[in-house]
């Protein structure tokens, strides 16, 4: 049986004189959750059931959901903005984060230039921008249009285009998130063109090395959209940092709790000591040799950053070997 997650009424805050939706729900140690590509406050539903014990803070970002568009483009600054701004209504001054997909790039951003806004971070299914391992074409061909979020079959094209993993195939919650969290409040596709262009200018390579937040990088093996080796790249350039592997999940590994990562996340943010959590001590850190063995492991994209991705990983060697 499903724990029921409380129903919560919207608010806004005011970001670049356009408002913001968010919701503030629970009570507890503050969380905020920052959403991927074109998702809303819905998107978290099957997180919420594990974050009970938490005050959860969620928004939607400029142009999706509920929040207005913007009238010009905008950066990657913005969207960290619009999350200050959003723990900031919510009144606080600290919190965990935690950043899935397009929303682990705004993340690390935030743990970069409000250093003393993240107490400890996750970042989940995500990348460094600029340097990354591309996912598989047909993958990111289905996510340059918001088109899954106003047709039905435009959703089904898409999913069959990003071709789920394993154990999210035969997940009747990832078939039910996925399928109707759009209805909750589409993206404009406006809104939806923007956030995919400030993510284009966003590269965190040369200064991951910078933040000092415990961080935990969570991925799926069969992540076609944003690979594995991405993770690893951002667990090996982080100070502080340790992977989280899910075998046999892929991108949408947060919203089903069968895959546990709801529970390691909540296992890693509730312990007032992360480094005796199960969550950090089953995960890793990796190694330059280990980096290395995940790169050439990595699935070959056909997308034509491939090999200006390796370039750009060439400039940015690790500094040192951490264990």
């Amino acid at each position: 049986m499903r724990a029921r997650v409380e129903a919560v009424e919207d608010r806004f805050a005011a970001v670049a004189e356009r408002r913001v939706r968010f919701r503030v729900q629970g009570q507890g140690p503050p969380v905020l959750l920052i959403n991927g590509l074109g998702g809303n406050v819905a998107t978290w539903s099957p997180l919420l059931e594990q974050l009970r014990g938490f005050e959860v803070i969620t928004f939607d970002a400029p142009g999706a959901g509920r929040s207005q568009t913007p009238l010009r483009p905008y950066t990657m600054d913005l969207l960290t903005e619009t999350a200050e701004q959003v723990v900031r209504a919510a009144g606080h001054e600290r919190v965990d984060v935690l950043g899935y997909s397009l929303g682990g790039a705004v993340a690390q951003r935030l743990a970069l230039t409000r250093p003393q806004l993240v107490r400890r971070l996750v970042l989940a299914c995500t990348s460094c921008g600029a340097g990354a391992v591309p996912g598989a074409l047909r993958a990111l061909l289905a996510v340059t249009t918001p088109v899954r979020h106003y047709s039905k079959s435009g959703y089904v094209a898409a999913m069959s285009m990003i071709d789920l993993a394993p154990a999210e195939k035969a997940s009747d919650r990832v078939r039910e998130q996925t399928a109707a969290f759009h209805r909750e409040a589409a993206p404009s596709p406006l809104g939806y063109a923007l956030q995919m262009g400030a993510f284009s200018t966003f590269h965190s390579l040369p200064w991951l090395h910078r933040l000092s937040q415990p961080t935990l990088v969570m991925s799926g093996t069969d992540d076609h959209l944003v690979p594995m080796a991405n993770s690893a790249l951002l667990a090996a350039h982080l100070p502080h940092a340790r992977l989280r592997v899910f075998d046999g999940w892929g991108h949408y590994l947060l919203h089903d709790p069968a895959s546990g990562a709801g529970d390691i996340v909540a296992d890693f943010f509730g312990s007032a000591n992360y480094g005796r959590t199960m969550a950090w001590r089953s995960a890793r850190a990796v190694t330059r040799a280990e980096l290395g063995e995940y790169l050439r492991s990595a699935p070959r994209s056909a997308h034509p950053m491939a090999v200006t991705s390796a370039l750009v990983r060439r400039l940015h060697r690790l500094r040192t070997d951490e264990a």
